[in-house]
């Protein structure tokens, strides 16, 4: 139930992934929606508030996945994949944890210096670590921006390679998928 295996992952790290996937598709749109929300409306400060607690509980739940990564590595990938296939795969996968780390510590360090507190669903605020400051906040501004689109871009490429896998697949060992469901 917690330990991945040499060839699928545990099914509570799979609930992980998937429960993470469902949260920063949600937020990734949800972004996109804040961006032409016009200052006066009436319900914007509180899907900016959701937000915030939302990509804080992602930053949450990527640090109990790389902490459970450490303790119980995910499976190798098939011999099927060239050394090439391996870098890009192991690659996409690695940008994505990184821009699961840097998305909300940009977005934290945003609404920080803006002067906004990050509240966790009204059940407490993260600290101040960052002092306010305008050119702070205007840089994590366009950084969380840039990462966001950045992020689109990689979650997009990943599903690609599991369909692309799913697909092409036809004898179920490059089929990376079939490990996650």
């Amino acid at each position: 139930m917690f330990t991945n295996t040499s060839t699928t992952y545990a099914p509570l790290f799979k609930l992980l992934h998937w429960l993470m996937a469902v949260i920063i598709i949600a937020l990734l749109g949800v972004g996109l929606y804040m961006t032409g929300l016009p200052d006066e409306a009436p319900n914007r400060a509180d899907i900016y508030g959701l937000h915030k607690a939302m990509g804080t509980l992602t930053f949450m739940l990527v640090v109990v996945r790389l902490l459970w990564i450490l303790g119980s590595p995910p499976p190798m990938l098939p011999a099927v994949f060239n050394a090439k296939e391996q870098v890009i795969v192991k690659g996409i996968k690695s940008i994505l944890y990184l821009l699961m780390v840097l998305v909300p510590v940009s977005g934290y360090t945003m609404s920080t210096a803006a002067g906004y507190a990050v509240s966790f669903f009204g059940l407490f605020e993260l600290p101040k670590l960052i002092a306010e400051s305008k050119a702070i906040a205007g840089f994590a501004h366009e950084m969380h921006e840039v990462l966001g689109f950045v992020m689109i871009f990689f979650v997009l490429l990943h599903v690609a390679g599991a369909v692309k896998h799913r697909i092409k697949d036809k004898n179920g060992e490059s089929d990376l998928l079939a490990r996650m469901l």
